[in-house]
């Protein structure tokens, strides 16, 4: 992403209703994943970790005796989380997602929360998330649903993709994994989303032809604080939801898919 996407990233990802109900719904999945955790001291990896923001979510997941290892592309979205105040103890180092500077099987759990959109070969991307994870080893993950929503929004952010549910399904098993759990999520957005890109952006001030990944276009509206909450409680109430069953709609995916053993 743009430098300046990561400073507003990085002011809003604590309190936004969008980063905190992601927040929700990921802490819920973690706690949906199938391994006995009171066994082992866990080795988390968060690939793509940005600006910091899911660090307390992440290290309260793994426990104090956890490790956490965050790692993200940008030098820039690195800088912001080491001033977060729960960076303390959290290894924090610069890596590609298609190269990951790690032995094999060296982690019990990994994250990836909209990270495979950003990346141009997703599939290599997931081989690697395999070599590193132990037999048995889970992976947490988020992206963005159905490619028809695709705008300029998606071109800001820097995203090869949105996903479908059956190709993302089968790209899993294609890459050895068994999904155990696999959702939509923020089940509120699609008639939001569709009005926006269908009835108001229409109208918007076209971007140059020579244009094909920029800054212009990502939008997230302020809201009004208690709608912002009303949204957070609503996405903790989906969190919920998705440990138990699958919601069949939403602009995300979400799901944990474990390392198949040979």
């Amino acid at each position: 992403m743009e430098s300046h996407e990561y400073a507003r990233m990085h002011a809003l990802e604590t309190e936004y209703w969008w980063f905190a109900g992601r927040r929700a719904i990921v802490a819920g999945l973690l706690r949906a994943v199938p391994f006995p955790r009171d066994q082992t001291t866990l080795q988390l990896l968060d690939i793509g970790c940005g600006t910091g923001a899911n660090l307390p979510m992440l290290k309260k997941a793994i426990g104090p005796n956890g490790r956490l290892t965050a790692m993200d592309f940008s030098p820039l979205a690195l800088e912001f989380a080491r001033t977060h105040p729960e960076s303390n103890g959290v290894h924090l180092l610069q890596g590609d997602a298609l190269h990951l500077p790690f032995r094999d099987q060296s982690f019990h759990l990994l994250t990836m929360l909209d990270v495979l959109e950003h990346l141009r070969d997703d599939q290599r991307a997931l081989s690697e998330v395999h070599r590193v994870l132990q037999p048995k080893g889970a992976l947490v993950f988020s992206v963005p649903a159905y490619q028809h929503l695709w705008s300029a929004h998606d071109e800001a952010l820097h995203h090869f993709r949105r996903y479908e549910y059956r190709s993302l399904h089968k790209l899993l098993r294609q890459s050895g994994f068994q999904v155990y759990r696999l959702s939509f999520a923020m089940s509120l957005m699609p008639p939001i989303a569709w009005l926006w890109r269908k009835v108001i952006l229409p109208f918007q001030p076209k971007r140059p032809k020579h244009a094909h990944r920029h800054s212009e276009g990502a939008h997230l509206p302020q809201l009004p604080r208690p709608a912002n909450q009303l949204l957070i409680e609503y996405l903790k109430l989906e969190g919920r939801l998705i440990r138990h069953r699958r919601i069949n709609f939403g602009t995300s995916l979400v799901g944990i898919a474990v390392k198949r053993e040979k």
